[in-house]
């Protein structure tokens, strides 16, 4: 084919391009400038990469066009299709895409590029009838892909999906294919790897509205996900920090259906939804439910009769009504009713902060299951790491958890880096994020103590640093005031460490009193 090149003219002049199979090399662009392009119905136009630009620049196809390069609209040109109007992107490697403000018709990705961000929006992308993915995942990258009341799409695959932002108006339901391409750390072994997931999801609006949905393989950005102060329905026992949907709506949903397409592994290996751990027949179907946030907790939507509940390939249907409220949108994802799927609690939060003559080491875990305790290790590079303690976990528990360790033993004016391994009693074990501190000869710092396990079932630990006196005394109080527990300790260089053991106390709420000279420290733990 030639090419071709339109430059600005009257509006009423109008090309017909009337090029039957004409081969042409893959350098080939169609220019546009200002004119009026219309190719008709039965022609075979070959070239690989639109350009259309100019105040009156239109693009018009009434066939089926194949582009294995880049479409690139600048308004206030227009391009727009005939009804048997359709472009495949087809092409080998990256193609970007600038819509202009025009919408296509039917469009198909085909792109066998193989690199997880095979065709790149530069702007919104809108959709009139159909998108149909067939090879190479669709980056909005921070766009929106739009569909139409009437369009339609399947739901993708493997390897076709859209990475980012969707809209759909209507009162139908519809099917997003959503899909998340991320590099994460799920192995503990402190190394990201790259993972590539299809979790598409339906909605079912009651009434015509707008939907807006996002879909994440990763816990950043969404509420508390472990039982905290009450932000988790009665029937639920912790939503999954794995990944989440962010859906928008002025409408409710009747129902929900979330999919997972990729979940089987071999035994032992990563399971990608989270649904066991590692070995596959640990599965419980019966416990896995959906879950939306409504503003301040977590609400168990159930799983319907509809649901397919496999551990390889499978989706849950929600049984109740997702309301939107006041603010129309929400978060879903999974949910265990039971703790009997793994749905991991991760570290909450990790810290390392700077004392007098120590660094003290900080970390909050939402739950425990078979947890024996945590190795904190200490590196000067943040890549080999030695043991420097062993402080013991809770076991099971359902509830946050604070502990502490101060390090004296840190090296001075370096940066100190820290990471904690948490053991399972069958010794399986995954690290922290790595954190760290940077502390000098002449850091100043308070008188403070800690306490962990926080709440507690037998014993506690108290560790302080900073003391200005020897002679240390811990007073513990009921919350009638009542002295339940005294005992004096002696600290060397202003710390002290010491487990206490509260066996014989009922389980409430207890004021612990830390005096040592001038100083009064004073906290609250609680017993179950």
């Amino acid at each position: 084919m030639h090419l071709l090149k339109a430059f600005s003219m009257k509006k009423t002049l109008l090309f017909v391009i009337l090029l039957v199979l004409c081969l042409i090399g893959n350098s080939q662009t169609i220019t546009n400038t200002g004119a009026k392009v219309h190719i008709k119905d039965g022609t075979t136009v070959k070239f690989s990469n639109l350009y259309n630009d100019g105040l009156t620049g239109l693009f018009y196809y009434e066939n089926s066009l194949e582009v294995s390069g880049n479409w690139i609209n600048v308004p206030p040109a227009t391009f727009n299709q005939g009804a048997n109007g359709s472009v495949s992107f087809n092409g080998n490697s990256q193609q970007s895409i600038r819509s202009g403000g025009s919408a296509f018709n039917k469009l198909i990705v085909d792109n066998s590029a193989a690199n997880n961000s095979e065709i790149l929006l530069s702007d919104d992308m809108e959709i009139k009838t159909q998108l149909t993915l067939t090879d190479g995942i669709l980056n909005t990258n921070n766009n929106n892909l739009i569909f139409q009341s009437t369009a339609t799409t399947n739901s993708g695959n493997a390897s076709s999906f859209v990475h980012g932002k969707m809209e759909k108006s209507g009162a139908t339901q519809f099917t997003f294919p959503c899909g998340d391409v991320i590099s994460r750390d799920l192995d503990g072994d402190a190394i990201d790897e790259n993972y590539v997931v299809w979790s598409p999801i339906k909605s079912n609006p009651s009434a015509s509205t707008t939907v807006n949905v996002e879909y994440f393989f990763d816990n950043v950005g969404m509420p508390d996900w472990w039982e905290h102060g009450g932000n988790m329905d009665a029937t639920l026992h912790h939503v999954s920090d794995r990944e989440y949907y962010f859906v928008s709506s002025t409408n409710d949903f009747t129902d929900v259906t979330l999919y997972w397409n990729d979940n089987d592994h071999a035994e032992s290996a990563i399971c990608v939804h989270s649904f066991c751990d590692g070995t596959t027949s640990n599965f419980s179907s019966a416990d896995l439910c959906v879950a939306y946030w409504n503003g301040t907790m977590w609400v168990d939507a159930g799983a319907s009769g509809s649901s397919s509940l496999v551990h390889d390939v499978g989706h849950i249907t929600s049984s109740t009504t997702l309301p939107f409220g006041a603010t129309n949108q929400t978060f879903i994802t999974y949910g265990s009713r039971n703790n009997e799927n793994p749905l991991p609690i991760e570290l909450i939060s990790v810290n390392a902060d700077c004392l007098e003559n120590a660094i003290s080491i900080d970390w909050v875990t939402g739950s425990e299951t078979n947890n024996a305790g945590f190795v904190i290790e200490r590196s000067v590079d943040a890549k080999s790491f030695k043991q420097i303690a062993f402080i013991r976990g809770a076991g099971n528990s359902n509830t946050t958890n604070s502990y502490n360790f101060i390090d004296a033993s840190f090296i001075k004016n370096e940066i100190n880096y820290y990471r904690i391994k948490q053991v399972d009693f069958n010794n399986e074990f995954s690290y922290s994020p790595i954190v760290s501190a940077a502390c000098k000869d002449n850091q100043q710092s308070t008188p403070s103590f800690s306490i962990y396990p926080n709440p507690f079932r037998q014993d506690i630990n108290i560790v302080a640093s900073e003391l200005p006196a020897d002679n240390t005394i811990v007073n513990i109080y009921n919350m009638l005031g009542s002295l339940v527990y005294q005992q004096k300790f002696m600290a060397t260089k202003g710390m002290f460490s010491a487990n206490i053991d509260l066996n014989n106390l009922p389980p409430a709420i207890y004021v612990v009193r830390v005096i040592s000279g001038e100083y009064t420290g004073v906290g609250k733990i609680e017993k179950h």
